[in-house]
């Protein structure tokens, strides 16, 4: 696998290859600041998440919100999906840089997470400044958003938000954190929900799917993925605490428990047969592969997959009311 790896002056990218080692021949201009800040808040993952409020937004209406939803909501969920993610990469910045001394791959091959660089911060690409105004400020943005839409929603950015500083402060303490990120993420969907609509029973499907799906289609795997250079840095996760088949098995068991919670959605019965079809491609076939084989790269792969579930979700769920109507 290749990479790029910052020389001491910050100036330069080299080839690298997973193993570390760098050849002199692969030298190649360093990202500029857009592209860095871009892969500071995991833009393409980001960007991927404002599929989460939206499901609540589209599941507590029975169809699509009014035009003042979507100009205020829009924004403030991509606002607050870019500061979430930037948060977890600001908070964890001295275990990135431990973990890639380590051996973390600098671009991961077909990563989800990366379009340019891993973790700029840790590398010295981003100042530690511009980091917290970008976190702020864009937190600002997504709380603005949310309180003008509800000020429940607005509750729960801020549940996610604070759950984010409480995983990221379990990283060397407990695998058991992976719970939290699962709460962070049913916290998006509903904060769309009750953006529109009081909360209601069948709310709770929707955080029970985007939980079960965080936990098993995302951040078990994705820890797995990075076992590497994890166990040596005294990360615990699932996979370094329990082993990689251990981790693998419970993955393909909560990505199972978030195929059956899909059936629990208040959505029609087209939509939910398509959802759980797009969800054996997402979650259930790389699950089977993971079980067979639990590697680091087949970990990457389900998490890549995985990581459309619930964008694939909400076209179910959209196309089911558009055939409905």
């Amino acid at each position: 696998m290749q990479g790029t790896r910052v020389g001491a002056a910050g100036g330069r990218v080299t080839t690298a290859s997973a193993g570390g080692g760098v050849g002199a021949e692969g030298l190649a201009p360093a990202p500029g600041l857009a592209a860095v800040i871009f892969d500071f808040s995991r833009g393409k993952q980001a960007l991927l998440t404002i599929a989460q409020p939206a499901l609540g937004v589209v599941l507590a209406l029975g169809g699509l919100p009014p035009a003042r939803v979507v100009a205020i909501g829009l924004p403030a969920a991509c606002a607050a999906s870019f500061s979430l993610y930037a948060l977890n990469d600001l908070l964890d910045r001295k275990a990135d840089e431990a973990s890639l001394a380590a051996g973390k791959s600098d671009v991961p091959e077909h990563d989800v997470d990366t379009t340019f660089v891993r973790h700029p911060l840790a590398r010295g690409l981003l100042s530690l400044r511009m980091s917290v105004v970008w976190v702020v400020g864009l937190a600002a943005l997504g709380a603005l958003g949310t309180a003008l839409l509800s000020p429940l929603a607005l509750g729960f950015f801020v549940a996610a938000g604070a759950t984010q500083v409480v995983y990221c402060a379990l990283r060397s303490v407990t695998p058991w954190k992976t719970v939290l990120s699962g709460v962070m993420v049913g916290c998006g969907g509903l904060a769309g929900w009750a953006a529109v609509a009081p909360l209601r029973t069948s709310a709770l499907s929707l955080f029970a799917v985007l939980a079960l799906w965080e936990i098993g289609g995302r951040n078990i795997v994705n820890d797995l993925s990075d076992i590497g250079s994890d166990a040596p840095v005294g990360i615990r996760t699932v996979a370094t605490v329990r082993g990689a088949a251990a981790a693998a098995r419970a993955a393909a068991a909560v990505s199972a428990a978030c195929l059956a919670a899909t059936l629990l959605l208040p959505m029609p019965a087209v939509s939910v047969a398509l959802a759980l079809a797009l969800g054996l491609w997402a979650l259930g076939l790389p699950a089977v592969r993971l079980v067979r084989r639990p590697t680091p790269a087949q970990a990457a792969s389900f998490f890549n997959h995985g990581s459309l579930y619930p964008d694939l979700l909400l076209a179910a769920l959209l196309l089911g009311l558009a055939v409905t109507v």
